[in-house]
């Protein structure tokens, strides 16, 4: 495993993710989808952020059905809170759940099988059609997959879908952020990718800088705003 000491946290680094890998032993990934529920509830803040995005809009017009497409949803932890709590409320929201990787939708297919209102799609995080018109687009821990181009093309393609609301949570790159993930995460880690990944997620990710030059080069007609959130996380949020 690549030392942080040695990491050059000036520039991205394009290291492939264990679980990123089409022969990465399937033990493993699954245990690594599991576990991300853990990590999403430490560290990605996503209760209070569509807490404040989209469930407050869907509270303003409680008798109409949102959509939601959750690009690169993952194991859908994520997903199924946010149906818990629609169903709590008595509120109606879809969510298409997509995620390129055959191993992952089946992972979670079969998580969902109690949540009809999640509908698991596999397909490429670039196929808007997959995304079925949505009201909202949510995407956690997807731009540090994509190179610069992509996240700028990512961008630029919900504009051209229309989308009025979306959220884009990920990681802001820095060696204190590899540290105390390393401290807090290792304990929780064995027999799956949860830490080797996750520090290669870090590496991966951006600095606030790097991000403000992502939204001016997409050049987008409505750009959205930028924010930082405790700990290591920024969210590139319009609507």
């Amino acid at each position: 495993m690549k030392t942080e000491s040695h990491t050059d946290w000036r520039r991205r680094s394009a290291q492939i993710e264990h679980m990123d890998r089409p022969d990465c032993p399937e033990p493993q990934l699954y245990r690594t989808l599991q576990r991300f529920r853990i990590l999403n509830r430490l560290v990605t803040r996503y209760p209070c952020l569509l807490t404040r995005g989209v469930l407050r809009t869907i509270r303003r017009d409680p008798d109409r059905e949102y959509r939601l497409a959750d690009i690169g949803a993952g194991g859908c932890d994520i997903d199924r809170w946010l149906i818990r709590q629609t169903r709590r409320e008595g509120l109606h929201l879809k969510i298409m759940a997509i995620d390129r990787d055959p191993r992952v939708v089946r992972y979670a297919s079969q998580a969902n099988r109690n949540y009809p209102e999640i509908e698991m799609v596999q397909a490429d995080a670039m196929d808007t059609d997959a995304w079925n018109r949505p009201d909202f687009v949510f995407a956690n821990h997807l731009f540090h997959h994509l190179s610069d181009g992509l996240c700028r093309e990512f961008l630029q393609r919900i504009e051209r879908a229309g989308v009025k609301y979306y959220i884009i949570s990920d990681i802001l790159r820095s060696r204190s952020a590899a540290l105390l993930f390393a401290l807090f995460i290792a304990p929780v880690s064995h027999g799956s990718f949860l830490l080797e990944d996750g520090l290669a997620s870090i590496r991966r990710g951006f600095t606030s800088a790097e991000l403000a030059q992502l939204i001016r080069q997409a050049d987008l007609k409505q750009p959205p705003v930028i924010r930082t959130l405790f700990p290591a996380r920024f969210v590139i949020e319009k609507g």
